[in-house]
């Protein structure tokens, strides 16, 4: 690093450090700090950073500008642009896929919590199952960038062998105007959470009703109501230490979105003006008509196959559209800022696999699947299954259902799906033979568990052996050497 060396200045100067050392440290220290400060070209002014407006506010005080607008511009491009839509089904069909699969440590347990999470009973609405909760809140935390789980409790006598649900709500219940100091003991709210003098969040602020309903609102439905944070599951990423609130995962593309739909749709425009001009007729006699009799307004019809003739005083010029040049290749860099911002690979975003080939496709790939990883362990585990799994065992003691350690529950992410499956396969197995890898940790990165493949293929084998066939899938086979009959004679003997 660059030593600055700080060299007085003059007499006076050397003689105000006699006499105020204090003072002239700090001095030096600010000098310095100057002179640093200069050798960053971001930090200088001038011509290339005059209209560089920036912020110093917290992240709070960003988004209580714009956060509602945000979200809803984000919505309408999910709705109306394709790109938009795409984007945000890609990257919920990763994290979640077909469902997320937990195994409860005591077995009592694992068989309710199979039955709960399976069924319709889980969802206050009636609508999901836990897989179809989980993708619908991955796509609305991607979209508007949170979304929050509100506990449910029901009766026992209501038919439910877990008394518990779960109910989805958009941010917008979010009460945003809760802002400031909020009753004697020293809490202050922050966009609708409530916070203590710790800085703990104890509560959320939030409507009976979605602020755009259609129908049901009355005149207390406008008043938020205080729900303890025990009741509320908060899902979103944050970005900054300080923010409380999520922001659109699409909102640093939304620009862009927009306007390449609206380039899209002008190209489209001059196409089919191009296409509706066919030809235009030069002539010195206006009653003269091109083309057939009867036309209206000077405007002459075309037809397949017509002949037609043309006076000596009449000259016809058709018209050839001049393509522009370079739209596809601005289209096609264009996308792939989108996909960038988006968080997926270009071809995720477009499907087109033409600018890719097998080698680049698998490192894109890569890193995606690195980043979808990081929201299901970082984010989604600890933000929401985790507390669902406490909310269940709560409600399971409740119902009589024993309940084992939540910190032994093994999760397994759904399958990826493979690029080259026999690669992939023949790759996980030399790893599983050389050590380097379990087959618990293969079988969790297919979507299941040890103990699940273990009395699947126990059944299976059995099941097999009993009707008389033997695959080369069998080990006894392919290992040992042995033959069908061999196989099936040992089983027998069994």
């Amino acid at each position: 690093m660059q030593e600055h060396k700080i060299a007085p200045t003059g007499r006076v100067e050397r003689a105000l450090e006699s006499a105020f050392p204090g003072w002239a440290l700090r001095r030096s220290i600010a000098r310095m700090g100057m002179e640093m400060a200069r050798s960053y070209d971001a930090a200088k002014s001038g011509r290339r950073t005059a209209g560089w407006q920036t912020s110093g506010g917290s992240a709070n005080a960003e988004l209580a500008q714009g956060l509602a607008r945000i979200r809803n511009r984000a919505r309408d491009q999910v709705r109306n642009n394709e790109y938009a839509k795409r984007a945000t089904a890609v990257y919920a069909s990763n994290v979640v896929g077909y469902g997320v699969t937990i195994t409860p440590e005591n077995k009592a347990e694992a068989e309710h919590w199979q039955g709960w999470s399976d069924s319709l009973d889980c969802d206050a609405d009636g609508t999901d199952n836990l897989g179809g909760l989980l993708r619908l809140g991955v796509t609305e935390r991607f979209s508007a960038g949170e979304v929050l789980i509100r506990r449910r409790w029901r009766r026992l006598s209501d038919g439910y062998a877990i008394p518990l649900q779960l109910q989805m709500l958009e941010a917008d219940f979010l009460d945003e105007s809760k802002i400031g100091p909020i009753g004697n003991a020293g809490n202050y709210c922050i966009l609708g959470k409530e916070y203590d003098a710790l800085g703990t969040c104890v509560a959320y602020w939030i409507f009976p009703e979605h602020p755009g309903e259609l129908a049901g609102w009355s005149a207390r439905s406008f008043e938020s109501r205080r729900v303890p944070a025990s009741e509320i599951i908060h899902y979103r990423r944050r970005d900054r230490p300080s923010a409380v609130r999520g922001v659109s995962e699409l909102a640093v593309s939304l620009m862009r979105y927009r306007d390449l739909a609206d380039y899209q749709d002008a190209e489209m425009i001059r196409k089919k003006m191009e296409a509706c001009v066919v030809a235009i007729i030069s002539s010195d006699k206006p009653d003269k008509a091109l083309g057939l009799a009867g036309t209206e307004k000077g405007v002459e019809k075309m037809r397949p196959g017509m002949l037609a003739r043309v006076g000596s005083s009449e000259s016809v010029t058709f018209n050839n559209p001049i393509p522009s040049s370079g739209g596809g290749e601005f289209t096609r860099y264009q996308l792939h800022a989108l996909a960038v911002g988006s968080g997926i690979t270009y071809a995720q975003l477009t499907g087109d696999m033409s600018q890719a080939n097998f080698a680049s496709n698998r490192m894109g790939l890569i890193e995606f699947r690195q980043m979808i990883e990081q929201e299901q362990w970082l984010t989604l585990v600890p933000q929401v299954l985790q507390p669902i799994r406490k909310w269940f065992q709560e409600a399971a003691l409740l119902a009589g259902v024993p309940v084992g350690n939540r910190t032994k529950d093994r999760m397994s992410m759904p399958r990826k799906a493979q690029v080259d499956p026999l690669k992939d396969t023949m790759t996980y197995k030399e790893a599983i033979r050389g050590g380097g890898r379990t087959l618990s940790d293969v079988l969790r990165e297919d979507g299941t568990t040890l103990e699940a493949f273990i009395a699947e293929r126990t059944y299976e084998l059995k099941a097999l052996r009993d009707a008389g066939i033997v695959v080369d899938t069998d080990a006894a086979v392919t290992e040992l050497g042995m033959t069908g009959s061999d196989v099936l004679k040992h089983t027998a003997d069994q």
